[in-house]
């Protein structure tokens, strides 16, 4: 990155004129910053952007979860401050599909859902059905 952002606080008195050297200290910590383009070289915005770190270079199955952000309307990103000499992942996804809104009205009595172990209730409680817009 460079420089690392440096403040402090000051007060100036009356008809006080101030002259301030700031030295800031070397910064360690790297940025990525990027564009996602489509096919026809357009950016995408909203497109989702997922940093992932690489514990073990060997394994690519040792990726942990940092976070996630969204491209803005010019299809730029930006992560940081990322830690020096660590192996990172960025996967995209980004679909340019036509997102039609689906009302669900399920049938009474129908009380089978897909669960999670810790969600023993969760479909007895009285779900209804909204609108996506």
């Amino acid at each position: 990155m460079g420089a690392q952002l440096v403040k402090f606080k000051f007060t100036p008195k009356e008809n006080q004129q101030i002259e301030a050297l700031v030295k800031i200290p070397e910064e360690k910590r790297s940025v990525i910053h990027g564009t996602v383009i489509d096919r026809n070289n357009k950016p995408v915005k909203n497109a989702v952007v997922k940093l992932l770190l690489l514990k073990d270079p060997k394994n690519p199955l040792s990726i942990c979860s940092i976070t996630h952000t969204f491209t803005d309307v010019y299809g730029q990103f930006l992560f940081g401050p990322l830690c020096p000499n660590k192996c990172y992942v960025i996967k995209i996804w980004y679909n340019d599909v036509d997102i039609k809104p689906l009302i669900v009205k399920p049938q009474p009595g129908d009380s089978y859902c897909l669960k999670c172990t810790d969600c023993s209730n969760y479909c007895d409680e009285g779900i209804e059905s909204t609108t996506i817009s």
